[in-house]
Order: C-alpha cells, then sequence, then structure tokens
C-alpha cells in the first residue's frame, strides 16, 4: 500500500512538472464562483441606465456570459450576450488576420513597399510595409490627429474615400519605419484598402470567407455600410448634464481600425480559436501572437493587432476598444487559457477594470498562490513599527496596527505600489526575507521578516 501511494504522489508530480498549464489550471474552481460576485461587479448598470455584457471564457468554452444594463434606452431593450456592440479598436485583430492569411495565399509580402499595393501612398523617404502598419511602427500619422489638425469632425463628412485622400496627401512619416511605436488608426484602416485591391474583395468579404464563416461567428460583420441594418444591435451613451444621452457618431464605414460588430458569444469562438484553430490561417496562435522586432533587434509587446503584455504576473494577452460611447475590454490568460470579455455601451465606463475585476475572480485562487509568500510580519526595530501583510480574496494586503488595509499592486518582479508607496521585497536563499517601503515623504525603510 506504501509502494502504491508514493507511485501515485510521484505520479502527480511528473503531471505538475511535464504539463503546467493543465495543472495550475485546478488552482482555481469554476464552480466556486457564484454569479452573484460576478453580478455585483456590474450592480451600477441597471434598467434606466447603459452597462455592459460580459463573457469568460475556459479553455474555449464559454463558461459565463450575461448581460447588465440596457442596449437600447429608447424602447427598453436590455443588453444579452447575444446583443452587438460595435468593439471599437478590439477589431483591428482581424484586420490584422486578414493580412496573415494574405501573406498564408501568396498574395501578399508583408516586407515589400507597401506603395506596390496602394500606389497612391506618397514616396516616403522610407518605404513603409504592411508588417509595420501590423506593429504600430510605420511612421504614417494616426488618423485621429490628421482630423484634429484639419479641424475634421468624426461625422458623417469623413467617408472611406475622404480619410484615404486625408492620410494619402501627408508624405511626411513621423520617424524613420520600425525605429519607434507609435499606434496608428490610419494603418489599420489603410488595411481595408489594402485587401480590397489585392483581393478584389472588401475586407468585411474577405473575413467572412476566412474566418467568421469556418469559425461559425454567424453574428459577426465589419460595418462598412452605414445604412446596414444589425439585429440585436447596441446603441452607445454618453454622459450629459440631463444624464444619459446618445452618442450619436455613426459613421461606421471606415472599418479596419474599427467597425467590427460581434456578440459576446461571437467572440468567444474567436477566442477558442487561439485554442483549437477552425480559420484557414494556418498556425493561427502563433501568427497571430507574434510581436513586432525593431530594427535595433528588439522586441516590442504588440503582436497582430494584440497587445502581449502582463497582469498581477500573469502572462496575458489582448486588446482594449474605445469610439463613441462604446469601451471594449479583452484579456486571455494563456497560462490558465482563461479568457474575460466586457463590451460597454457608456463612454464612462471601464471596461479595462471591470475585466480585471472578473479576472481577480476567477483566478482568486491562483492570485493567492502567487502572492501567499510575500504574506507575514515585518518589523523595523528602531521605528518600532510592523507591519502585517495577509492574503485577502487573492489580493495582497497590508496593515499597521488597526489601521486601514492599503493593497499592494504587483508592479514587476518583487516589487509593488499602493498609492504612492513604493514596496520591495528582498529575498535570502531564495525566500523572502526584508520589505522596503517608500512613501511619498521618506526614502526606503527596510522591515525585517519576523514570522521565522
Amino acid at each position: 500500500m506504501k509502494l502504491l501511494y508514493s507511485t501515485i504522489i510521484l505520479g502527480l508530480y511528473l503531471t505538475l512538472y511535464v504539463n503546467p498549464v493543465s495543472a495550475q489550471s485546478e488552482l482555481f474552481s469554476f464552480d466556486e464562483v457564484e454569479t452573484a460576485k460576478v453580478d455585483s461587479i456590474f450592480s451600477d448598470y441597471s434598467d434606466d441606465t447603459p452597462g455592459c455584457a460580459v463573457g469568460v471564457t475556459h479553455r474555449g468554452d464559454l463558461i459565463f456570459s450575461n448581460g447588465y444594463g440596457m442596449a437600447n434606452l429608447d424602447y427598453g431593450i436590455p443588453i444579452k450576450p447575444d446583443s452587438k456592440f460595435m468593439i471599437a479598436s478590439i477589431s483591428k485583430q482581424f484586420a490584422a488576420a486578414a493580412l496573415l492569411m494574405m501573406e498564408q495565399e501568396g498574395l501578399l509580402d508583408l516586407d515589400e513597399n507597401l506603395k506596390t499595393y496602394i500606389p497612391e501612398l506618397p514616396d516616403y523617404e522610407t518605404p513603409v510595409t504592411a508588417r509595420q502598419m501590423i506593429h504600430h511602427t510605420s511612421g504614417i500619422r494616426d488618423l485621429f490627429s490628421l482630423l484634429a489638425l484639419n479641424d475634421v469632425g468624426l461625422d458623417n463628412t469623413t467617408t472611406p474615400d475622404a480619410t484615404f485622400e486625408l492620410i494619402t496627401r501627408i508624405s511626411r512619416l513621423n520617424f524613420e519605419p520600425n525605429t519607434k511605436y507609435n499606434y496608428s488608426n490610419s494603418t489599420y484602416f489603410l488595411m481595408s484598402v489594402l485587401v480590397e485591391n489585392v483581393t478584389g474583395m472588401t475586407l468585411g468579404e474577405y473575413s467572412k470567407l476566412h474566418f467568421f464563416d469556418p469559425i461559425g461567428m454567424n453574428d459577426t460583420h465589419f460595418h462598412d455600410d452605414a445604412g446596414r441594418i444589425v439585429e440585436n444591435r447596441v446603441e452607445s451613451y454618453r454622459p450629459t448634464n440631463r444624464g444619459v444621452g446618445r452618442f450619436y457618431r455613426d459613421n461606421l464605414e471606415r472599418v479596419g481600425a474599427r467597425g467590427l460588430f460581434t456578440t459576446i458569444e461571437d467572440f468567444a469562438k474567436w477566442d477558442a480559436n487561439f485554442l483549437e484553430n477552425r480559420s484557414n490561417l494556418e498556425n493561427f496562435r502563433e501568427k497571430m501572437l507574434q510581436v513586432g522586432v525593431f530594427k535595433d533587434g528588439t522586441e516590442q509587446d504588440y503582436a497582430a493587432g494584440i497587445r502581449v503584455s502582463d497582469y498581477r504576473k500573469l502572462n496575458t494577452f489582448g486588446h482594449g476598444g474605445n469610439y463613441m460611447g462604446f469601451r471594449t475590454s479583452y484579456m486571455h490568460f494563456p497560462d490558465y487559457e482563461l479568457g474575460v470579455i466586457v463590451f460597454c455601451n457608456r463612454s464612462n465606463i471601464s471596461p479595462a477594470n471591470h475585466a480585471r475585476e472578473v479576472s481577480d475572480l476567477f483566478l482568486k485562487n491562483v492570485f493567492e498562490d502567487l502572492f501567499s509568500e510575500y504574506a507575514g510580519t515585518y518589523r523595523n526595530s528602531s521605528f518600532r513599527t510592523e507591519f502585517d501583510l495577509t492574503i485577502d480574496e487573492g489580493k495582497l494586503v497590508m496593515r499597521r496596527g488597526l489601521r486601514e488595509e492599503m493593497e499592494l499592486n504587483w508592479n514587476e518582479n518583487d516589487e509593488f505600489r499602493s498609492g504612492s508607496w513604493d514596496v520591495k521585497f528582498e529575498r535570502e536563499n531564495g525566500r523572502i526575507s526584508k520589505m522596503k517601503v517608500k512613501s511619498g515623504r521618506t526614502g526606503y525603510v527596510t522591515f525585517e521578516r519576523i514570522d521565522g
């Protein structure tokens, strides 16, 4: 019996070692996450306010979805998981995917002079490429900066043709291509021109053929016709002095940088495609998450319309969106294959904050495991001051005596921040042994760990 027990333990250890993703995923249990806790995050949204749709995916399955607030206040239509949002800049990854698909078909060389495919472009001093457009390193000025400089608003006068003329008349770049990063909506709009020039199809048609139809995203489209009827459309709103007002900038014919309509349920299928590729683009995940490389060889954090980053020590990829009253956020935690999707329809809502709150809830046990090594008691004998650090709902909090708790937010390595305080930890033989605290009025003060 003892040998059998040892064999089981060894087998468990090897499983943990060989397959850390699946093993670590068991650190959290979705059964323990009560719907009421998610609901409380969105409790400010009701049947008389705009709000948000939320989706949580795990290993490609949509395990939670709900709507909060109203999709249309005029007619009292609530937000649901099948409500269609314009997802703003999250649209960019779909435009980038189209370029990668054209490369696969042999129709596009991502490193060729872009003027080969869009002849109307100026003769820039240094040629610009499609790859640089994908990674925001082209130097082409941002569309909204150009509109502001020309005193042009975001109304129906800025048609695709007018937008194209505005971009192509600027012959100077902001910088030498591939030497800097500068977020450019212009280049992602130009992708829609590039797709049509090369394939003869609109970006919407090409995306439908190679992505939407194969993946099963039947409620998703690029909205390149402002007059198109959209079933289950969500309206966008903004706060005014008289309450909530409609945010009407409804010229959505400039697609690529934004302009994609989709639902939580459909976007969950796109998220699942990073795990099991059903699109026509081969090696989908690898290509979509390949970050750009600057001329000097350093990597950036921007991939194919997707930002590769981290949150509370965990790797993430995703993007946010902001246009009209639409505010959107998408986060995916690849180590746990957990996706969090938040689409909102009022301009003063922060979907990124909500996405982080939902992530904190679903990954509570993971964060507790990550930050538990910092928990303990730390003392500075000279100041006769002592801090207790504990884990509360997966968050690292610090308290001195009976004073209010302060949450320590991870910054990098063993460094944290809380308001104007900087907190650094030092290790001895791999174990946390000291804490250094710097407030707005002092330099770093060292506290020794005294809890064994």
